[in-house]
């Protein structure tokens, strides 16, 4: 049977001050052990004061580029001890994530087309 562990966001990274793509890889390291291991995780935002999408695609965003999404859904529990800016950032890189892994080439394709113009 599969544990669930607890993912502290600011003990992973040592503060509340999550902005860091780098700190991001931490986080993700830490949470990438867990699912591969067969263990579910439960991310908890207790103390984090600050946090960028950018800290959150590396934490959490390339996971989708990793793993099953149907996997995802079943080893990420859903988060604790948030506030509801720590969800609306969460959504919206969970979302781009999923769009991004579904046709990698595609969006790929549609940012170098912009870049060009």
């Amino acid at each position: 049977m599969s544990k669930v562990i607890r993912v502290s966001i600011s003990t992973i990274v040592g503060g509340g001050i999550c902005v860091a793509a780098s700190d991001g890889q931490k986080v993700h390291q830490f949470l990438y052990d867990v699912i591969q291991g067969g263990n579910r995780a439960e991310i908890s935002f207790f103390g984090v004061t600050r946090m960028t999408t950018a800290f959150l695609n590396a934490a959490v965003g390339q996971l989708y580029g990793e793993f099953e999404e149907s996997v995802l859904r079943s080893r990420l529990l859903p988060p604790v001890d948030f506030e509801e800016w720590h969800l609306r950032r969460l959504k919206l890189v969970v979302d781009r994530a999923k769009l991004y892994f579904s046709d990698q080439e595609r969006v790929e394709e549609i940012f170098k087309d912009n870049l060009d113009d």
